[in-house]
C-alpha cells in the first residue's frame, strides 16, 4: 500500500517501506514535477523488512522497520526508524537502534534517481521520457545533486545530510557501528530546486512533535478554530472531524497560487494546485463552517478571470478558470501559459458561491470588492456561455487539445446515449443550465445589494425564461426524466445519471417532476446502496469501475442530498448519508475518496475503491459538511440575523451540537435534540446574537 503525505504544492507517494519504487507513481513532487523517482534504503544489500508505514499527519509519515538475518546479525534485533516530512521538498530523520546484546557492524545505503517528469507524464500511465541529468556530490558540503539544465528549464535535487558519507555515485553509504542498546541517527534534507532558485528546509532534526511544531502552518491551530461537532451520530462524527483534518491538508496558503488567502487543492496526488469548479464547490459545501475557504477562492480566482479571448487556452473575457499549472503544461498540452480555462461551470459556480458567501457573512464589503469580477461573470453568460443564442450554456473545445468535455463529468467518454453513443459537442448539459438558473438568481440578489435593482428584475426574468423552455426542452416524458443534455443537433441525450439529481440543489425542476426524479434515483439501477451512481446500470455505457459512467461521488450525492431536503424529501435525504457514510467507514483513515464503484451492495458487500481516486480530495472532504448541512436544513440570512433550520434525523439519531458555526460575523453555537420526533433548539453560545427560526417538516 502508498503511503501519500502532502503539503502545500509538494506531495511524496512511498511505498510501507518508505522507498520510492521507480517505474510506478511513487515519486516526491514539487510544482507539477517528480524531483526523486527512486530513493532505496538498504543494508549490506538487504531490504528491511516492515513493521509499520503509515501517515501520521497530513504532511507527515513513519516507517519502522527491521533487519532481517544478515551475516552474524540476528534478526528483529536492530530497528529502523524513518520519520519524514514533506513541504519545500522533504526532510527524512532515520534513526537505527540496536537491541541486541551484542556490537553490530553493516552498511547503510541511500540509492536516488530523478526523472524530473511532469505530473501528467506519470498520470498518464506511460513510462515517462528520460531526462538526461548529472550527477555533483561534494564531500565537504556533505551532499548530492541531481540536475537536469536544458533551455527548457533548470531542476536541481538537491540532497543535503547532517554527516558525510561515501558518495558512489548516486548513492550514499554511511559504515554504522552500533554497541549493545545504542543507536544512530542521521538527517537527509530533500530540496526541490527550480530554475537555480535558493531554499531553506522547512524541517530540521528532531524529534516528531519538535519538527512539527515548526511547520509555520501547523495544522492545530487552523483545526482548533474550526466549529466542533458533537453527536451521537458516529459516522457523521468521523466523517465532519476527518474532513477538517483533509482540508487543513490541503490548503495551499502562500504558495503561488494561495496568495490572496487560502486555496484548496484540487486532490492528492494528481490535482495538488488550484482548480476552478473544485475550489469553488469545496468553498460551498465548507462554507458555514470553514469561510476563509470562499473568500480566499473568490479572491484568487478573480485575479485570474478572463481578460480576452484566446481559443489557445480557452480564455474568454469573463470566464473562471479551469486549473492552474505553473509548470506551463496544462490540459490544452505545453504552453507559454500556466492557466487553462476549459470549464463551462466554473464561472456560474463563481457567482453562486459569492451569493453564498454574502448569505452567511453579510459582507457587502466583499461584494463590493468583487463587483466588476461578478459583473463580468454575468456578462459571460449569455455573451460567450450560450454562443448559439438558444438560451443554453454549452461548450466545445476551441481546438484539436484541451478537455473534450467540460462539465463537472470532464472525462473524454462520459457524455453519452442510452445505447452507448457518444455525444457532440456542443454540448449543454442539464444541471450547467440549473447552475446557470441558479447563478441568474443570484446575481439578481447580489446587485440589489449593490443597488441596481434594474438589473436584478431583468436577471430574474431571465432565470424564470431558462426554467420555462429547460422544462420543455429537456424532460423525456417517456423515460420520466430529464436528459443529461443536448447535443449539437439539440438532440436529448437519453442516458439515465446522476446529473438530473444535481438539479434538485438548483431549484429550477418543477414541483410535479421532483417526484419523478427523486423515484428515479433511488430505482435499483440508479442507487446502489452505498450511494447514487453518476449512471445507471441498464445504460449501454455503464461500467462500475468507470470515472464517470457508473462510479458513485461522494460529493455528486451530497449536493443530491442538499436538492431533496430542499423539496421536502428528508427521508430519502437520509438513506443518502446513511449510505455514503457506511461507505466511507471501509477507506483509509474512514475518509471519503474522490469516488469509489459502482457496483451494488448487495453483491459487493463492501465498497469497492477505485485504484486512481485522489485522498484527500477536496469537494469529497467538503462531501460530509454539506450533509450535515443538509441535514439541519441550515440556511443563513446574515442580513436580518436569521439562522434558518429544518431538521431531519436519522432513525435512534438523537442530538446534533454544532459549536462555533460562523454567521454575519458571530461564533453561533446550538443544540438540535429530537425529542419523540420533534425538534427542541437550544442556543448554547452568544444568546440574542440570531433568531433561529424553524421551518418545513420537522
Amino acid at each position: 500500500m502508498n503511503v501519500t503525505i502532502s503539503e502545500g504544492m509538494s506531495f511524496l507517494i512511498s511505498d510501507e517501506l518508505g522507498n520510492i519504487v521507480p517505474d510506478s507513481e511513487d515519486g516526491l513532487y514539487g510544482e507539477d514535477y517528480r524531483y526523486l523517482s527512486r530513493y532505496d534504503l538498504s543494508i549490506n544489500g538487504r531490504k528491511p523488512l516492515i513493521m509499520t508505514g503509515r501517515q501520521v499527519d497530513y504532511y507527515s509519515a513513519v516507517h519502522y522497520l527491521q533487519l532481517p538475518q544478515i551475516d552474524d546479525i540476528d534478526a528483529n534485533t536492530v530497528s529502523i526508524a524513518r520519520k519524514r516530512f514533506v513541504g519545500n521538498g522533504l526532510h527524512e530523520d532515520i534513526e537505527i537502534v540496536n537491541s541486541s546484546r551484542e556490537s553490530v557492524r553493516f552498511d547503510l545505503r541511500l540509492e536516488f534517481e530523478a526523472d524530473f517528469a511532469h505530473i501528467f507524464e506519470v498520470k498518464s500511465g506511460k513510462r515517462p521520457k528520460e531526462k538526461a541529468y548529472k550527477v555533483l556530490s561534494d564531500q565537504k558540503a556533505a551532499s548530492i545533486s541531481l540536475i537536469h539544465d536544458t533551455k527548457n528549464g533548470y531542476f536541481e535535487t538537491r540532497i543535503i545530510f547532517n554527516k558525510a558519507p561515501l558518495f558512489d555515485y548516486q548513492a550514499a553509504v554511511f559504515t554504522v557501528s552500533l554497541e549493545s542498546q545504542q543507536s544512530w541517527h542521521l538527517c537527509v534534507d530533500f530540496m526541490t530546486l527550480l530554475s537555480g532558485e535558493e531554499k531553506k528546509p522547512k524541517y530540521g532534526c528532531g524529534t516528531p512533535a519538535q519538527t512539527a511544531k515548526q511547520s509555520p502552518e501547523y495544522r492545530a491551530d487552523w483545526i482548533q478554530r474550526a466549529p466542533k461537532l458533537f453527536s451521537d451520530y458516529d459516522t457523521l462524527q468521523h466523517a465532519y472531524d476527518q474532513s477538517i483534518f483533509d482540508m487543513a491538508a490541503l490548503r495551499l496558503k502562500g504558495s503561488r497560487v494561495g496568495k490572496i488567502g487560502i486555496v484548496p487543492a484540487a486532490g492528492i496526488p494528481w490535482y495538488d494546485t488550484c482548480f476552478g469548479r473544485d475550489s469553488i464547490i469545496a468553498a460551498y459545501q465548507t462554507l458555514p463552517y470553514l469561510p476563509d475557504l470562499a473568500y480566499g477562492v473568490l479572491r484568487n480566482l478573480a485575479a485570474y478571470q478572463g481578460a480576452k479571448v484566446d481559443p489557445e487556452i480557452e480564455e474568454e473575457p469573463g470566464k473562471i478558470l479551469h486549473e492552474i499549472r505553473w509548470s506551463g503544461v496544462t490540459p490544452a498540452g505545453e504552453t507559454n501559459h500556466s492557466v487553462y480555462y476549459g470549464t463551462i461551470d466554473a464561472t456560474l459556480l463563481y457567482i453562486i458561491l459569492l451569493s453564498e458567501l454574502y448569505k452567511w457573512t453579510a459582507d457587502k464589503g466583499i461584494v463590493e470588492e468583487l463587483k466588476d469580477n461578478l459583473i463580468k461573470a454575468t456578462e459571460w453568460i449569455d455573451r460567450y456561455g450560450d454562443k448559439d443564442d438558444d438560451g443554453y450554456i454549452e461548450y466545445a473545445r476551441s481546438g484539436d487539445t484541451g478537455l473534450e468535455n467540460q462539465g463537472w463529468k470532464d472525462s473524454w467518454d462520459s457524455v453519452r446515449f442510452a445505447d452507448g453513443r457518444f455525444a457532440e459537442a456542443p454540448i449543454a448539459l442539464c444541471e450547467v443550465q440549473g447552475y446557470a438558473y441558479m447563478a441568474k438568481l443570484a446575481a439578481a440578489e447580489l446587485t440589489e445589494v449593490l443597488g441596481k435593482g434594474s438589473e436584478a428584475e431583468r436577471l430574474r426574468a431571465s432565470a424564470r425564461k431558462l426554467k420555462t423552455a429547460f422544462d420543455k426542452d429537456f424532460w423525456m416524458e417517456k423515460e420520466g426524466f430529464f436528459a443529461e443534455a443536448l447535443d449539437k443537433n439539440k438532440e436529448k441525450v437519453d442516458s439515465i445519471t446522476s446529473n438530473p439529481g444535481q438539479l434538485l440543489w438548483t431549484g429550477i425542476v418543477d414541483g410535479d417532476k421532483a417526484d419523478i426524479v427523486r423515484k428515479r434515483l433511488f430505482a435499483p439501477d440508479m442507487f446502489s446502496g452505498w450511494g447514487i451512481r453518476t449512471m445507471s446500470s441498464s445504460m449501454a455505457a455503464y461500467n462500475a469501475m468507470s470515472y464517470h459512467n457508473g462510479s458513485v461521488w461522494p460529493h455528486d450525492n451530497a449536493f443530491i442530498m442538499k436538492g431533496l431536503v430542499d423539496y421536502g424529501f428528508h427521508d430519502d435525504a437520509l438513506r443518502v448519508i446513511d449510505a455514503v457514510l457506511d461507505a466511507g467507514q471501509y477507506f483509509p483513515f474512514q475518509r471519503l475518496p474522490e469516488l469509489f464503484c459502482g457496483f451494488d451492495r448487495e453483491s459487493s458487500r463492501i465498497p469497492i475503491d477505485y485504484p486512481a481516486a485522489s485522498s484527500p480530495q477536496a469537494w469529497a472532504s467538503g462531501a460530509p459538511m454539506l450533509m450535515l448541512t443538509a441535514m439541519l436544513g441550515m440556511k443563513a440570512n446574515a442580513d436580518e440575523k436569521i439562522l434558518i433550520l429544518n431538521p431531519g434525523f436519522p432513525a435512534d439519531i438523537y442530538r446534533i451540537f454544532l459549536s462555533g458555526v460562523h454567521i454575519g460575523g458571530t461564533r453561533l453555537g446550538f443544540e438540535v435534540l429530537l425529542e419523540r420526533g420533534e425538534p427542541n433548539i437550544n442556543i448554547l453560545e452568544n444568546p440574542g446574537s440570531f433568531k433561529i427560526r424553524l421551518e418545513g417538516r420537522h
